[in-house]
């Protein structure tokens, strides 16, 4: 519980900092993509993973987040991107993609909202820096690549309502009313994207009695036939995937929630005060939300870290020496 609260304190604090959803999947959604990712990796591509993260440390001096101990390495990087985007603000918007709510393939063209760059290009621009380059350069590269397989997959980070992905969204969840954190911004806490980032999970985690290894075991084992499916793509398929979802995600809302086509969003206070607007729905999520939404948060971590094992088994197992 403290740790939970931990995580709402900082993630407001982002939240207001910076106009973009943030955190996707938390730190326990991140390191199971890599746990599940890692099972799937060929022994070239493996050792490369840890012959790069090897030669290029996370800096010590890092103030970071998550904190779970005795993660493998890959699992431990997983939140890295996170952890720096203080640092490196212009990474920010590479977390997510705005694609309108209820937009199709056939209508919208990605690359509208791809400007001046977004998660589809930052997947593709930082797996061909694993090739090559200095130890800092490529393990950088893996670490984004590693941290932004599993943002592509959280349906809230491939769409926008012009709510900024949800976060103007104020929620009751697991008998928590929203309030409100920032008057001057609207913004209000619990709202959907941060239960989608959290909160599904750690109440699957919780129910289930399970660590963190447990639960990527678990779907792992209980994922297995789709396997084969579930490996295909290229992120541009995926975020398309990923935004299909985030239409059930709203329309599972036991409030009607109109499209908006609004796409950029400073705060919450914008776009005719979305986030107050909201709140006046008075929208709280209960048993038949979960019912909707845990089935897809399991789908999407599996998908995630068998796509990431795939990709990185076609990157760095053709550069293995």
């Amino acid at each position: 519980m403290i740790r939970k609260s931990l995580f709402c304190v900082l993630s407001l604090l982002a939240i207001s900092a910076i106009p973009i959803p943030a955190h996707a999947w938390g730190c326990e959604g991140h390191e199971i993509v890599a746990l599940i990712a890692m099972k799937h990796l060929h022994p070239d591509a493996a050792r490369q993973v840890q012959s790069i993260l090897a030669a290029s440390p996370i800096d010590t001096n890092l103030k970071r987040f998550c904190r779970n101990s005795g993660l493998p390495v890959m699992a431990d990087v997983a939140t890295w991107a996170d952890d720096i985007r203080n640092d490196l603000p212009d990474t920010a918007p590479l977390h997510f993609v705005d694609i309108p709510l209820g937009m199709t393939r056939d209508k919208y063209d990605i690359s509208q909202a791809c400007q001046p760059s977004c998660i589809v290009d930052a997947i593709k621009k930082y797996s061909d820096g694993m090739k090559s380059g200095d130890a800092k350069s490529r393990a950088d590269a893996l670490k984004f690549v590693i941290h932004f397989l599993g943002d592509i997959h959280q349906p809230l980070h491939d769409e926008t309502n012009g709510d900024r992905g949800g976060n103007c969204v104020p929620v009751g969840y697991e008998d928590e009313l929203p309030r409100q954190t920032n008057p001057e911004h609207n913004d209000f806490f619990p709202n959907l994207h941060a239960i989608w980032d959290t909160d599904i999970l750690e109440g699957m985690l919780a129910d289930r009695d399970m660590t963190i290894e447990q639960f990527a075991d678990y779907l792992d084992r209980r994922y297995q036939p789709r396997w084969p499916g579930w490996t295909r793509g290229k992120p541009i398929d995926w975020a398309w995937e990923a935004h299909d979802l985030a239409g059930t995600a709203y329309r599972a809302l036991p409030a009607f929630v109109p499209r908006d086509p609004t796409v950029q969003v400073p705060s919450c206070a914008d776009n005719n005060h979305i986030g107050a607007r909201m709140a006046e729905l008075h929208i709280v999520l209960g048993e038949r939300y979960d019912n909707v939404s845990r089935p897809i948060v399991e789908e999407q971590l599996t998908k995630a870290g068998l796509r990431l094992a795939a990709l990185l088994n076609s990157v760095l197992g053709s550069t293995a020496k």
